[in-house]
């Protein structure tokens, strides 16, 4: 296998070791976090605690537990070893039977079938992100080296020997396996440098390499694209995916075919994904940085990439070895330009970070805007205080995206969460581009002329005695049009309004009916915020109250809905809505829908925030969400002080 990550080049500073310690303990212990569940130990005696009243217990684990020991130890594992529970979801309890759910489509039919159930689970877990964590901590002290690089050995062969391909939870989408490939892919890059003892011997190698093998095939054979001249974050994963095990695995016609073929999809689908402004188009803040972070990490790899002798296959691929996948129409790269991409390509990454870096709040916490699964491709720095994480810190991205640009705009991000930019740069092997930022920058927007609207509520948001610095203070404004947000960001003001995030007709699933919601903070305290996503198909009841009007800080008229929901990622785009007219003091933007018409008036002086309300119909509004979700599968209550409640 072709190695691309060099090891001198990762530096891991001495908060992050820390954290990363703390985990380790946990790791080895089988112990992991993951989607809300806390830190559990995810074997066959797991007891689960249960979700919303739902606890499953199965009678066959048991028995799976001695099938997992006898194959271990026939398999030579090395050391003492429990194996790993793959097929549970360990918060609800379900275990998903490999002789019952031994087929893709099995698999798929559970999909919100049974009440508690969550699928994403088993996948998460079997996502390894633990993996790229643990190789970086080995990097960084040589004392954990060998205990990590044998439980990476065993739990390798303890995923091969349990989840035959195609025929276990672990196979049911091609998405994760796609993220698994590159985890997995990062991982053994690293140790395999720091194995001196060859541990990760001959037999093991060949092993590993069979199973990125089928990994490629699994998704080659599987690609989640739409067939409407666009794919989802679904097939950008599988894109990445391709990307990865082709250029690791060795040179061969189809191989290199597949690794041009993911190039050429990866280029077509950030143009058709990302806005020039920088912002996914499947309108949520948190897929943003799960998109952003597929294509900058393969961009880093295909870098990387041309300084081997790999680069020969963008030379000369043969088309015959693509199998059924469509041809090659034209070529996007061009191996005569230092940068191989093209410059749009580059620049729409660069605004990837860009974007972000508006999004990001005093408290480090980008504004939550539709869903957030908690997703990721890879996770290296812990972002929270101790073995917490905390999923709304996107500096990560940040950091990422500054590993191939020569730029000062990102220092403090990268001084800040260093192993990011050190990861993505060693895989770029050095390489830097330049990237331009979009103009979302606004002054003044639009010309406003009045309204009729019958029913009228004005709100003060927030008030104070005027004080030396007021709210306005360096406030700079800044319009994704395409993306459907307006954000106000100064030294004590953080205002974000969604105009309307479902652009995309196709693929409008992630985001939620809050046009004209707003978030604000001010001296770094949420005075109003989004209430998030929380769970899918584990109830899809709540999903769906997550996501409505009610959970926004926007109008409410009865039991209408902006946008109608039809299935637990479907929904019927009925929403019209527009920014009407925004100046520093003021912003006006207009929602209609059914029979709806709602204009929303912003007053901002130095020490208030106004809101009026002009509606076609009677209606109630409120600022406050008691409840509210930071990650997936994780509910927090806002703490109620003097008669308010106080997030």
């Amino acid at each position: 296998m072709f190695s691309y990550v060099q090891c001198d080049k990762i530096t891991v500073d001495a908060l992050c070791k820390s954290k990363l310690e703390k985990l380790y303990l946990l790791y080895m212990q089988h112990k992991f976090n993951l989607l809300g569940s806390g830190f559990v130990k995810v074997n066959y005696k797991l007891r689960a605690k249960g979700i919303h009243g739902k606890r499953y217990i199965s009678l066959c684990m048991a028995r799976y537990e001695r099938i997992a020991y006898k194959k271990l130890h026939y398999n030579k594992v090395m050391g003492i070893y429990e194996p790993i529970n793959w097929f549970l979801d360990y918060k609800s309890g379900f275990f998903f039977n490999p002789v019952k759910y031994c087929t893709v489509r099995k698999c798929q039919k559970i999909i919100g079938k049974y009440e508690g159930v969550d699928i994403k689970c088993p996948w998460e877990l079997g996502r390894f992100y633990h993996f790229v964590q643990l190789s970086v901590l080995a990097i960084s002290d040589v004392k954990y080296r060998e205990s990590i690089i044998l439980e990476f050995k065993n739990e390798i062969i303890d995923f091969i020997v349990m989840n035959p391909v195609g025929k276990t939870v672990q196979w049911a989408t091609p998405m994760d396996v796609s993220i698994r490939i590159v985890n997995l892919l990062l991982s053994y890059d690293i140790l395999h440098q720091l194995d001196k003892n060859n541990y990760l011997d001959s037999e093991f190698k060949n092993n590993f390499h069979k199973l990125i093998e089928v990994s490629l095939k699994f998704v080659i054979d599987r690609l989640e694209y739409s067939g409407k001249g666009c794919g989802s974050n679904h097939y950008l994963s599988n894109i990445v995916g391709i990307i990865f095990a082709a250029a690791y695995l060795p040179d061969s016609p189809r191989y290199n075919a597949y690794l041009v073929f993911g190039v050429q999809e990866l280029i077509e689908q950030v143009k058709k994904q990302f806005y020039l402004e920088g912002g996914h188009f499947e309108g949520s803040t948190s897929y943003h940085r799960l998109s952003a972070e597929f294509v900058i990490y393969a961009t880093a790899l295909v870098y990387g990439v041309l300084k081997t002798k790999k680069r020969n296959a963008f030379l000369d691929y043969k088309f015959e070895a693509l199998e059924r996948l469509k041809r090659l129409k034209c070529q996007k790269y061009n191996l005569k330009t230092k940068e191989f991409f093209p410059q749009w390509y580059i620049d729409r990454i660069y605004n990837m970070g860009v974007f972000t870096k508006t999004i990001l709040k005093e408290n480090n916490e980008i504004v939550q805007i539709g869903d957030n699964d908690s997703g990721r491709l890879i996770k290296l720095t812990p972002m929270g205080i101790g073995s917490d994480d905390i999923s709304l810190d996107h500096r990560t991205l940040i950091s990422e995206i500054a590993g191939i640009f020569n730029t000062s705009y990102f220092d403090k991000e990268v001084t800040e969460i260093p192993l990011e930019h050190c990861m993505v740069s060693t895989l770029a092997a050095g390489k830097k581009v330049e990237g331009n930022i979009a103009n979302t920058k606004l002054v003044q927007y639009g010309i406003y002329i009045g309204n009729s609207l019958r029913y009228i509520k004005e709100t003060v948001v927030y008030k104070e005695f005027p004080k030396s610095i007021n709210l306005l203070e360096n406030i700079e404004i800044n319009y994704y049009k395409d993306f459907g947000i307006l954000v106000f960001k100064g030294k004590r003001l953080f205002l974000n309004m969604v105009i309307d995030t479902a652009g995309s007709k196709e693929f409008p699933g992630h985001t939620h009916n809050d046009k004209l919601s707003i978030e604000v903070m001010i001296d770094g305290k949420y005075i109003t915020r989004d209430s998030g996503g929380y769970i899918y198909t584990a109830d899809s009841y709540i999903r769906d109250k997550f996501r409505s009007v009610k959970a926004h800080n926007t109008i409410h008229v009865r039991e209408y809905e902006q946008n109608i929901f039809t299935e637990i990622f479907g929904m019927q785009v009925r929403t019209k809505a527009t920014l009407v007219y925004c100046s520093k003091n003021r912003i006006i933007g207009r929602v209609k829908y059914a029979d709806i018409e709602h204009i929303r008036e912003i007053q901002i002086t130095n020490n208030a925030v106004v809101v009026k309300d002009y509606a076609n119909r009677q209606f109630s509004v409120g600022f406050t969400n008691k409840i509210y979700s930071t990650e997936y599968g994780r509910i927090e209550r806002s703490r109620k002080r003097g008669g308010k409640y106080d997030s």
